[in-house]
């Protein structure tokens, strides 16, 4: 399984020992003693043991007039998790101007038995080298290399359009991870660790703790925003520009665990979710390493034979015989390793293909939702179907007004939605439950407005717990007529009470509370919606 993958850039004279110096460092942890300089860029081979845990390293070297390549690949077993291997693989290019680090994490697990899951880290080798290149003055980062540094917004407006341009900008390679604070203006998760695990990953913005959610909003949407500790991951755009986000709200964060360790792993592996098969792309092979190495061999090689003699040829011959076994012996390895990533692949084509299962019969439904409306005699031009299905199959919660409009459009024969709904609809956007929002309202406009004409109210009630509907309001608002007012909505021309509610929420908090009111028109048999937004005035606010 391919657990992590990166690639950075760097330039500046320094910048090749910097890395041999994180490789040393590196290895002489994972093999329990150190290596001279001078071995670590010639080929060979080393075994280890860390801790009791064997370890083995290959090394392949090769240069040529135009660069020098170089390849370290670490197996060891895991020492926690028995009948689990990883594969690390560390290349290194370097061309007369610049220098290319790649690094590739993969497990290889002996039987299925294994189930204990991969947590998600930075390997200890990224940790050293960038390390090592940011404290060298003379080598700087690649331009491309995303993450260097925290950014931040919600001082001003311009930093929001600032931030919005940068998610938009359709060569954007790298995710970018907005990290909101708390209303007590804390962070659940700290940027400044979190952007240390993903420099060449992605770029973490954190949001100022006197922003205002209002502004972001306007600017940056509801899907590209964050508040109230909440963390949001924004995908790299795909093929069409569309770019997904991955909202992570602070009771979710928490339930992570309590330490940072533990919040930032979390984050990683939503990341390199993302970013594992783009950087995987641009690695530095090792097989290709030891195919410039086994060319250089064969070149030496021929210059040579023309002044040997027949035992010197027979000693090149075996020479040149030992190399192409270990080259047989590096290609049995890669397709090992081919063929675990087949799987993986086998695995995602048939997720893939639950998917458009799942897809189909949502399709399915939303079909059989049109016929309904046919068979109720409404115009098949009146139906949007392809918002039907974004509402239906889209993995983002939907609106209020969304869920407004497809209850309008679906049971549009068994109610009437008010314009000061949707206006208040509008004004509660940040609400973040409406998939139960939407179930409510479903049940209101069927299953309640049908058990009210037949049994009356007492019994329609109960098609709702008593968590989610109110009859009435309060003695206190019953008794306040400004209170009353504004239970009152504009419909046919006249103002009616509305005190019939639902209900989700009871805190004062726009994400987590909204309430629905409205009146039933027992004359055209039809649920009247006049409101659905936050919680309306009581004595005590």
């Amino acid at each position: 399984m391919l657990v992590y993958a990166n690639h950075i850039e760097a330039t500046g004279r320094g910048a090749k020992e910097c890395v041999l110096k994180a490789i040393g460092g590196w290895l002489k942890e994972q093999l329990g003693y150190g290596l001279h300089p001078a071995k670590l860029v010639v080929g060979g081979e080393y075994k280890g043991n860390r801790n009791g845990v064997s370890s083995w390293v290959k090394i392949v070297s090769a240069t040529d007039q135009h660069q020098e390549l170089y390849s370290w690949v670490l197996k060891n077993a895991d020492d926690a998790v028995r009948g689990r291997q990883w594969i690390t693989e560390i290349g290194l290019k370097l061309t007369s101007d610049a220098c290319e680090i790649s690094c590739i994490v993969n497990t290889e697990e002996a039987s299925t038995l294994v189930s204990e899951p991969v947590q998600a880290s930075r390997p200890r080798f990224i940790r050293y080298v960038v390390s090592n290149l940011q404290k060298n003055s003379s080598v700087r980062f690649g331009s491309q290399v995303p993450g260097l540094a925290i950014k931040h917004v919600g001082k001003n407006e311009e930093s929001y359009r600032g931030l919005l341009y940068e998610i938009e900008e359709a060569d954007r390679d790298y995710p970018i991870v907005l990290v909101s604070p708390t209303k007590e203006e804390k962070y659940l998760v700290k940027a400044d660790h979190l952007q240390q695990d993903l420099v060449g990953l992605a770029q973490v913005v954190e949001v100022d703790s006197g922003f205002d959610s209002y502004v972001m909003e306007k600017i940056l949407g509801k899907r590209w925003s964050a508040w109230d500790g909440a963390v949001n991951i924004l995908h790299m755009p795909n093929q069409d520009g569309y770019v997904r986000s991955k909202v992570f709200l602070s009771d979710e964060i928490e339930l992570w665990g309590d330490t940072q360790h533990d919040r930032i792993s979390q984050i990683l592996a939503w990341v390199t979710h993302n970013t594992n098969i783009p950087r995987l792309r641009k690695r530095i092979r090792p097989e290709g390493v030891m195919s410039l190495a086994l060319r250089q061999t064969l070149k030496e090689a021929r210059e040579r034979s023309e002044k040997l003699d027949e035992s010197g040829l027979r000693d090149e011959v075996e020479r040149l015989a030992q190399a192409a076994q270990e080259q047989n012996e590096w290609v049995a390895l890669l397709e090992e390793t081919n063929n675990n990533l087949e799987n993986e692949m086998q695995q995602l084509r048939l997720d893939l293909d639950e998917r458009n299962e799942e897809l189909s019969i949502e399709r399915n439904t939303v079909r059989a939702l049109k016929e309904q409306l046919r068979n109720a005699g409404a115009r098949m031009s009146d139906i949007d179907g392809a918002y039907l299905l974004n509402m239906i199959c889209r993995a983002d919660e939907p609106e209020p007004l969304e869920c407004l409009n497809m209850i309008e459009m679906v049971y549009g024969d068994n109610c009437k939605i008010l314009e000061s709904a949707k206006k208040s609809a509008k004004e509660a956007s940040r609400f973040s439950q409406t998939r139960q929002l939407l179930d409510l309202l479903v049940r209101l406009v069927t299953k309640y407005r049908t058990v009210l004409m037949e049994k009356g109210d007492s019994e329609a009630r109960k098609v709702f717990g008593k968590s989610e509907f109110a009859a009435k309001e309060s003695e206190t608002v019953m008794n306040s007529p400004a209170l009353r007012r504004t239970r009152k909505f504009e419909y046919q021309g006249e103002y009616v009470d509305m005190f019939r509610h639902l209900k989700i929420g009871v805190a004062d908090d726009l994400q987590k509370t909204i309430r629905v009111h409205f009146y039933w028109d027992p004359n055209v048999s039809k649920v009247v919606i006049g409101y659905c937004g936050k919680h309306l005035p009581v004595s005590s606010h």
